[in-house]
């Protein structure tokens, strides 16, 4: 027999189920696994589809020169949203506004820095999640030649970890191989195929740049530079006697896409700098930056190591008695000393 009371609260367990069952729908429509998303277009296509979320974003693809990467090549992107990049710009002009500056536009910015910034976004061939699944997820090497981690991860349902919806959580290393020192964001809309790759969406609250947008939108970029990194290395003097020095700081300033300018020693003469040529093979030529105190540095076999995102470089100069110094050092994109 069915009391009053009893037939009073099936309606309302039957409105707290129907309200279950909808916000269990809407959460899987947002972030989801399987099966995978088909466009039945290139990756530029699918972004241009979607004007609400992306045209700011296409506008900087196009002046960066990548625009063309997601038409023609296997790119997996992690499409950062509209709102991402307008939340690094205010950042930006907050930063313009303590120097005593007039806010900037996007087109004010150099293609360069926006090259650098929306490279670290695309990275070669396809992967979907379950690409990420392993329990360490896997390194990947961005267009910009900067190391991330992708991992596939769940948010806790109801104060249960692991039973919520799952996502990809893109961590910038910042040259470390401490997860303390990772800049991480999560791609909530996952495994949009393309005719040309694969594209996972960036939740809406990350700031564009991986908190370098600042420090990278104030010059010209290209892939090796850089505001700061930690130099280790020796000099060889002429009489025998080896200088070393370990995690000292320099900064790598571009000077055209393949050329960058940095300090040549932690202790020599005022003013010495070198220049640094690195060909498409990644081998790498050194010597004397025009303007320098010393204008006789002499390549040895200098490299960029893009697997581990290091310079390994060795050149010589001639002193002010005429002698040969030789001078060996490891340029390392770390951004935090580890201890």
């Amino acid at each position: 027999m069915i009391t009053t009371s009893m037939k009073r609260i099936q309606p309302i367990l039957l409105l707290c189920l129907a309200a279950c069952l909808w916000s269990c729908r809407k959460d899987d429509t947002y972030r989801h696994s399987e099966p995978v998303s088909t466009f039945d277009g290139t990756t530029y296509a699918y972004l241009q589809s979607q004007p609400d979320n992306f045209s700011k974003v296409l506008h900087v693809l196009e002046i960066s020169g990548l625009a063309d990467l997601l038409k023609t090549d296997t790119i997996t992107l992690f499409a950062p949203t509209d709102q991402s990049l307008v939340a690094a710009m205010e950042s930006y002009n907050v930063y313009r506004k303590s120097q005593g500056l007039a806010p900037a536009e996007i087109d004010d910015i150099d293609p360069s820095s926006w090259r650098a910034v929306m490279g670290n976004y695309l990275f070669n061939g396809k992967y979907a999640m379950n690409d990420f699944a392993s329990q360490d997820g896997i390194m990947l090497l961005s267009h910009s030649l900067r190391q991330f981690n992708m991992l596939r991860v769940s948010r806790s349902a109801a104060g249960a970890p692991g039973l919520g919806s799952e996502m990809i959580r893109c961590s910038y290393l910042n040259g470390s191989r401490f997860t303390k020192y990772w800049l991480a964001a999560n791609a909530g809309t996952t495994n949009i195929a393309t005719k040309t790759g694969m594209v996972h969406i960036m939740e809406a609250r990350h700031v564009l740049g991986f908190n370098t947008f600042v420090s990278k939108a104030r010059a010209m970029q290209n892939r090796w530079s850089e505001a700061k990194i930690f130099a280790d290395g020796s000099w060889t003097k002429p009489n025998g006697t080896i200088t070393l020095w370990n995690f000292y700081a320099k900064e790598i300033k571009a000077v055209d896409e393949w050329t960058v300018d940095m300090e040549a020693l932690t202790n020599g003469v005022n003013g010495d700098k070198i220049r640094i040529t690195v060909r498409p093979d990644f081998t790498a030529e050194v010597k004397s930056a025009p303007g320098a105190a010393n204008q006789t540095a002499v390549d040895m076999g200098s490299e960029y190591d893009p697997a581990n995102v290091t310079f390994n470089l060795k050149y010589k100069f001639t002193d002010a008695q005429g002698k040969e110094n030789i001078v060996e050092e490891v340029i390392r994109y770390i951004a935090i000393r580890e201890q």
